[in-house]
């Protein structure tokens, strides 16, 4: 029997996720499921969550704090908004002072509307955003006229951790971040939020930020995901070392549970967890589910919480609730069993 739990994977560069993946899938001689959350691009190193088993059905519920360090390049721009694309632009800023880079990536922090990259794995009309870039390559120039939707995401800190002055400065950052957060896009916002000054201006300059003002640019040079929820770079396994543990059949499996602990939960009586267990309508007082921000958590419709039985420590499994607020109390819909 294939077992059920979490991985910590230690992503190297050049590799996509579903690659990482499909080598710890062999490993594993895994026949069951094996899956990944939080897509890593290919030049990207670092924490890669896997779930094997079961536990592919609660990558969903997973925590999505992410944090990140990486590396600016200005002066630069490329069509992918990293070291792997083409350059669309190249113009030496020897000017820009890590004072100035240091107001504009202020801006960021907190929700923001961010507008990911052209080849990222985002769909639009129903089509991977990286697929529409390849088929309309021809068509896509230095304006940046293939339109990207934009999205809300949530940045809680980034920091400046080393600037390097050159005609092509670097700048290295820790970003504190929710999901669906592109560290690329920041690298070419923070480019296009540079503006050039009147006095450096010169018949060269042609990129314009979206005001239609000149900019300096910028493009990802290196990115590596130092933590993914509760995993941590500290503790993450290369894919050597798993392949490794799985022939000893020693692979450091973390429990579902453990994975789970910042859900709120609801202890039932057996009755009740049978009726929930073969399918029932279950309802549950609002005050019996526990919950360190109840006031905000009742006014959520679809939220996620573990179900416990009262006469077993042991999960049972994850409901999606519906607040009946006339009743003071949830109805369990969504159900998946561990």
């Amino acid at each position: 029997m294939t077992p059920s739990g979490f991985l910590n994977v230690r992503k190297p560069a050049g590799l996509t996720s579903q690659q990482c993946v499909g080598t710890i899938r062999r490993a594993l001689d895994a026949r069951r499921r094996v899956g990944h959350g939080g897509t890593l691009d290919p030049m990207a190193t670092g924490v890669l969550t896997v779930a094997v088993g079961r536990a592919t059905r609660f990558l969903q519920f997973l925590t999505t704090g992410k944090e990140y360090r990486g590396v600016i390049r200005l002066g630069v721009t490329t069509d992918s908004d990293d070291v792997t694309g083409e350059i669309l632009t190249r113009h030496a800023v020897p000017w820009v002072t890590e004072e100035a880079v240091q107001r504009v990536l202020q801006r960021f922090i907190g929700p923001i509307d961010q507008v990911p990259p052209r080849v990222s794995a985002i769909k639009k009309n129903g089509v991977r955003m990286y697929k529409l870039a390849r088929a309309n390559k021809e068509r896509i120039d230095r304006k940046r006229e293939f339109s990207v939707p934009s999205r809300r995401v949530y940045i809680e800190h980034i920091d400046v951790e080393k600037f390097t002055q050159g005609d092509f400065p670097e700048v290295e950052i820790r970003v504190d971040c929710g999901g669906g957060t592109y560290i690329r896009s920041i690298a070419r916002e923070c480019g296009e939020a540079l503006v050039v000054p009147p006095e450096q201006i010169d018949s060269s300059y042609d990129l314009r930020n979206p005001a239609g003002d000149l900019c300096v640019g910028g493009t990802l040079m290196k990115l590596e995901r130092t933590r993914s929820g509760v995993f941590s770079i500290a503790d993450s396994l290369s894919l050597d070392e798993i392949r490794a543990k799985a022939e000893k059949g020693d692979v450091p499996l973390r429990p579902m549970e453990s994975m789970l602990q910042h859900l709120p939960f609801a202890e039932l009586p057996q009755s009740t967890v049978q009726r929930w267990l073969n399918g029932g309508v279950v309802a549950v007082p609002a005050d019996e589910i526990n919950c360190a921000k109840k006031k905000h958590y009742s006014l959520i419709s679809g939220k996620p919480i573990r179900i416990y039985s009262r006469s077993s420590p042991e999960l049972l499994g994850v409901a999606q609730v519906d607040p009946q607020a006339q009743r003071n109390e949830f109805v369990l819909r969504k159900r998946l069993f561990i």
